[in-house]
Order: structure tokens, then C-alpha cells, then sequence
């Protein structure tokens, strides 16, 4: 029927001659727009292989509803995680039963670094049997050890050259391990918090463009309402009119007269037609970008929250920079024998303490960044499959025929949205609505009231308003079909498909998914060399050197040596003189045996 009227109102145009010119109808032109092929980046393709002990990676078992088959997912995830952080327990276990077997049985393993020392009094029977030299170290002397003549061996070059290469190995491997920390912090932050800021900057971008689309559909959708709304108050004010005269619209029998009343009863037909459309279809299309717009802006305020996550990262990178940095100074103190306020700060206090919780924090995190990386690599392998799976199975999220659009939007314009053909009808019935104000535009546009008044039996009134009619109602179909054609831009494939892509391939996969595996990383390398440098800790403390007391001459002493620390202005005062100091306090007496 609809083609069946708009020939006859071509024939109309053709067989009339212009009296003026009219508007051209602005068409829409179908784009050759192709998306970009999805190409999975080599980083998340490396972590999606990643081991999962014997469960799946398939994200889809995730988003199923199954929920054994989600069991499933996320025991393969979680138990890679669990397997660092027991790694990392063992090595605090190991690490605190160390400092419990003591120096004598780990050496610098127990967190001091002791010079050996064997008294020249040593290698004698008579000292064998009385006992030989006991060793015993500051407030340890529950624990002191008898040494024999064996340890002689200590005493020796070779011992000493022994021991100066361990201090430096021990100081060396510290050193290394912390500057392999900091080049991590700054890789972490870098990278990683680098390309999750490019993630949120991306995800802002697109939250842009979805907005300035959505608004604009908005408004195209509003127009094309009350275009149509005005078309249907401009012809039913003349018809009443007509009524109360008690005839129709030109009810005169002449040829012209009867072409006039055929196409205007056309246009006022097709408009109620075009009219109901638009209530259904339009009117929901438009609540829907309400909505879109009102997420949006939730995700955006949202986003200020990670701004502030981002800012505590970096603050954390340079913490930990920072006491880094401190502890290679009181590596240096150390190598020179000074103890202040600033090396017992390092090592009592405030740093030693505050790298140990950031070191926790570390392994936490390591483990946390573990699984969401995971879990965004297992994504992002084919994001599009895994968000039209979502999309089928929360389909009740989205009303009208917007959801037809996301999936199409997301397919990468692939599957046809079924609310495409009501945006396409409601185009083709605009056109059939323009063609006929255009027929009745050339038919009353070149007459004159008069003329007008004549042919159809109407006052010089009632013909002004019915040329008013015509010239309005074609203003207005060009109006309303200058929006439709609008609005099919704007929901073409060519403009929400980009967004779509900034927002999942570039923000979430590209640089949110890269950016976590950047930060587990670091994370964990951060971890493991900070370990080293617990294990290593020696290094941060000057080394202990011996003090000797003389054995009594009885039969049942021993010689006693107490290790102190390195103080070098007394250990070069002694160097000098060439003598043993000769006053001792009294707390600080040899205890004999």
C-alpha cells in the first residue's frame, strides 16, 4: 500500500509544474566503514597460557551461570596465586629459623657479620685441657661456645682474605638486590600504573564520545518527535475547521480539487502511521540513551576513586625508593664501622620495619595483581565472544531496541540489530510523508488565495491556512526526515564502534590488562629481591670485632672473648698505642669461667 501511494504522488510531482523550487531530500548514504581486526596482544596471549593445574582458562565458564563450571575457572586462578604466597611464607619460615640457629651454625645467615679470632694461647696442651678460648657475643653469653685449638685455622691469611671476600659478597649481593628494587619501583610504577592511567585516560575518552553520541541521539530522537508531533498540529487544526463547515478539504468535484483532498487525506493518513512508529520505537530509543548517559556518568565519578588509587601507587613507589635508598646509606655507614642515631634508625626503628610491612604489602599485592591479570588476560583473548555472552545472558538489562544495537556494536557490525528495521521503516514512512507534502506544496504553493478559495470552496481564510499547511508541513517532513537520517548516523556502525573499541580492546585489554601484568611483575621482583635483602641483612651492620680478656691462671678459666662492634676511633687508638685498653668497665668485664 505504502508503494502503491508513493508512485501516485510521484505522478502528482511529474504532472505538475513547478512553481517554485523545493528543499532537496537529504538521503542516507550507507558507510563502507570496516572495523579493525582485534589482534591479542603478545603479553596477555603469554599469560592466558600460563599454567592453571589441571582447570580450565576459559573465561566463558565464568560468565556461564554453570556454577561448577565457575568452581572450575576460579580454582585454576586462585591456586597459582596461593602457590606464590606459600612460596612466600617457606621463605619468611626460612628466613626467622636462620636468625634462631644463631651465628655459630649460619653464619652471617642469622643477620651479623663476626670476624673469627683464635687466641695465640691456643694450639698448646695445657690449654687443651684446660678448655681453650670461649667465644661469646654481647648479651649471648647463655649460649657461649668453648673454642679448641682447631680453629687456629681462622687465625691464618688465608682466613682473613676468606673473610673480607664473605663481608663483601654479603654487602655486594645487598647493594645489587636493592638496586634491582628500586629499577622494579620504577618500572612499576612506569609501565605498569603507567598504562593503567592510559587504561583510565582511554576509558575517559570514551565515556567522551559516548556521551556527545548519546546526546545527540537524544536530541535527534526529540526532533524527530515533535517533528512529528507539529506535522500532525499543523493538518488536524485545518481539518477541524473543515468539519465545522461542514465539508472536507477542497469538497469541490474539479480535477485539481480532487487532487488537492487525495494528497492531503494522503499526508494526514501517513502521518498518524508515522506518528504511532514514533511513539513505540523512538520514544523507547531515547529512554535508553537516557540511561546510557546516566551510567556513564556514574563510571565517571567512579573513576575519580582510581585517580586516588593511582596516586597512593605512586606514593608507595616512592616510598619504597626511599627506604632503599636509605638502607645502601647505612650499608655504607657500615663498611666504615659508624653507629649513629641515623644507623640505629636504620636498623631499630622506623626504615628496617617499614620495609618489612612494604614487603608484605609486596607479596600481597603480587598475589592479588596475579589473579586479576589472569583473569583480564583469560578476556581478553576474545573479548567480543566473552561480552556478547554476557550480553545473551543479561539481556533484560537494556529495553527497547537498543540492545539490538549494542550486540551489532560489539560483533564488530556483523549480526544485523533487529531494531535496525524499525529505524528503517520509520525512514522509508518519512520519505512517504515527505513525498506527499511535497505534492501538496507544488500544487498550492503556485496559487494564489483566491484561486485556492475557488477550487476547493473555500473562504479567503480557510484558503490562507490551507497554503500556510502546505508551506509548514513541507518545512517540517524536511525537519523530521533531516533527523531520522541523523539519527541513522549516529547509530551507525561507524560511530559507536570505535567507542567500543577504545573502551575494551584499548582501554581494558591493550593497556588495562598489559598494565597488570607490568605491575605483577615488578611486584613480584620487588618481592624477591627485598627477601634477598632480608636474607642479606648483615650487610646493614658494622662487623664485630673481639675483645680479649686474658685467662685467670687457674686451672678452671678459660680466656673469654666478647665481640663488640667495629668502632673505628677506638680500634685505631688501640693500633697506635699497640697496647689492650686497660681500664674495663664494670658492666662490660669478661665473664669468667
Amino acid at each position: 500500500r505504502k508503494v502503491t501511494i508513493h508512485n501516485k504522488a510521484m505522478n502528482y510531482l511529474v504532472d505538475l509544474n513547478d512553481a517554485r523550487e523545493l528543499s532537496p531530500l537529504l538521503n542516507y548514504t550507507i558507510s563502507d566503514y570496516t572495523p579493525a581486526p582485534y589482534i591479542v596482544p603478545g603479553a596477555i596471549s603469554s599469560t592466558h597460557n600460563q599454567p592453571r593445574w589441571g582447570y580450565t582458562n576459559n573465561f566463558d565458564a565464568l560468565i556461564s551461570g554453570n556454577s561448577d563450571d565457575t568452581t572450575d575457572y576460579v580454582l585454576g586462578v586462585i591456586i597459582g596465586a596461593m602457590v606464590i604466597l606459600i612460596v612466600a611464607m617457606l621463605w619468611f619460615f626460612a628466613i626467622v629459623c636462620l636468625k634462631i640457629s644463631g651465628q655459630q651454625r649460619v653464619g652471617f645467615l642469622a643477620g651479623r657479620l663476626v670476624r673469627p679470632y683464635a687466641s695465640p694461647s691456643q694450639g698448646t696442651d695445657e690449654n687443651d685441657e684446660k678448655g681453650g678460648v670461649e667465644v661469646v657475643m654481647d648479651h649471648e653469653v647463655d649460649e657461649a661456645v668453648p673454642v679448641n685449638s682447631v680453629n687456629n685455622a681462622t687465625n691464618d691469611d688465608h682466613a682473613g682474605k676468606t673473610f673480607k671476600r664473605r663481608v663483601w659478597a654479603v654487602r655486594g649481593v645487598f647493594v645489587l638486590s636493592g638496586i634491582f628494587v628500586m629499577i622494579a619501583g620504577g618500572l612499576f610504577y612506569g609501565k605498569g600504573v603507567g598504562s593503567f592511567k592510559k587504561s583510565i585516560d582511554a576509558v575517559r575518552e570514551g565515556i567522551v564520545l559516548v556521551q556527545a553520541a548519546a546526546v545527540k541521539g537524544i536530541k535527534l530522537s526529540d526532533e524527530v518527535l515533535q517533528a512529528g508531533s507539529d506535522i500532525d498540529q499543523e493538518l488536524q487544526p485545518s481539518s477541524q475547521e473543515q468539519e465545522e463547515a461542514g465539508s472536507s478539504i477542497c469538497g469541490l468535484d474539479s480535477e485539481l480539487s480532487t487532487q488537492i483532498r487525495t494528497v492531503y487525506d494522503e499526508l494526514s493518513s501517513n502521518v498518524d502511521q508515522l506518528k504511532t512508529m514514533l511513539s513505540g520505537s523512538i520514544e523507547s530509543f531515547g529512554h535508553d540513551l537516557k540511561s546510557v548517559v546516566k551510567l556513564t556518568e556514574d563510571i565517571k565519578n567512579s573513576l575519580d576513586t582510581a585517580d586516588i588509587f593511582l596516586y597512593i601507587l605512586l606514593a608507595i613507589s616512592i616510598i619504597i625508593i626511599g627506604l632503599i635508598i636509605t638502607m645502601l646509606v647505612g650499608v655504607f655507614f657500615a663498611c666504615k664501622g659508624v653507629s649513629n642515631c641515623l644507623t640505629k634508625c636504620i636498623q631499630y626503628a622506623i626504615v628496617w620495619p617499614l620495609f618489612i610491612f612494604f614487603l608484605i604489602l609486596s607479596w600481597i599485592f603480587a598475589t592479588l595483581f596475579l589473579i586479576f591479570s589472569l583473569s583480564g588476560a583469560d578476556f581478553c583473548v576474545s573479548p567480543d565472544q566473552h561480552v556478547e555472552t554476557f550480553l545473551d545472558k543479561n539481556a533484560e538489562m537494556f529495553d527497547g531496541i537498543i540492545f539490538g544495537f549494542v550486540v551489532y556494536y560489539v560483533s564488530g557490525c556483523k549480526i544485523e540489530p533487529p531494531g535496525a528495521e524499525d529505524i528503517v521503516e520509520i525512514a522509508s514512512q518519512v520519505k512517504v510523508v515527505v513525498t506527499y507534502a511535497h505534492s501538496l506544496f507544488e500544487i498550492l504553493g503556485k496559487l494564489g488565495t483566491e484561486q485556492i478559495g475557488a477550487i476547493c470552496g473555500l473562504t479567503t481564510q480557510e484558503a490562507t491556512a490551507l497554503q500556510n499547511v502546505a508551506v509548514l508541513g513541507h518545512d517540517t517532513t524536511h525537519v523530521l526526515n533531516t533527523a531520522v537520517v541523523g539519527l541513522r548516523e549516529v547509530l551507525s556502525c561507524e560511530t559507536f564502534n570505535p567507542i567500543y573499541t577504545t573502551f575494551v580492546h584499548q582501554a581494558l585489554c591493550v593497556e588495562g590488562v598489559s598494565g597488570l601484568t607490568y605491575i605483577f611483575s615488578t611486584t613480584l621482583v620487588i618481592s624477591i629481591f627485598s627477601m634477598v635483602m632480608i636474607m642479606f641483612r648483615a650487610a646493614l651492620y658494622p662487623i664485630k670485632e673481639p675483645v680479649v680478656q686474658p685467662a685467670s691462671e687457674s686451672n678452671d678459666t678459660v680466656e673469654v672473648i666478647k665481640y663488640n662492634e667495629n668502632v673505628p676511633g677506638e680500634e685505631n687508638a688501640e693500633e697506635d698505642n699497640h697496647e689492650p685498653r686497660e681500664e674495663i668497665a664494670e658492666e662490660d668485664k669478661p665473664i669468667i669461667y
